[in-house]
């Protein structure tokens, strides 16, 4: 996804769903739902990454009691998971500070910026 490069989202058959260094193949965080709901089916789970907001937007499924309340009706609820809130941003990992190139090496645009920036 275009906000969080090399992390993925995995959907698990228990329902889980979490996120994933795929440099590290670590899992960084877990999205849940209330135990009232169940993520959608991991063959089609219903879900978009807002790119705008940095947000996960999910569908979970109420749970229900009986097969016959099942066919009756299907009550889902949208969950999201904002990316900036101060506790998932905290699981996720920080990027190493990279040397600043030299400015020969630079392009001549961004050589520019920086002489105007100085």
């Amino acid at each position: 996804c275009v906000i969080l490069p090399f992390q993925t989202l995995v959907f698990s058959w228990d329902g889980t769903v979490s996120l994933l260094d795929t440099t590290t193949s670590h899992i960084i965080c877990y999205f849940n739902t209330p135990p009232s709901h169940a993520v959608a089916s991991p063959w089609q789970p219903v879900f978009t990454v807002d790119p705008a907001d940095q947000c996960l937007i999910l569908r979970g499924d109420k749970q229900q009691a009986d097969i016959l309340a099942q066919s009756t009706s299907s009550h889902s609820s949208i969950f999201l998971f904002d990316f900036n809130s101060y506790l998932l941003k905290e699981s996720f990992p920080t990027e190493p500070d990279l040397p600043d190139k030299p400015l020969q090496d630079l392009p001549w645009m961004e050589r520019c910026n920086n002489f105007f920036r100085d």
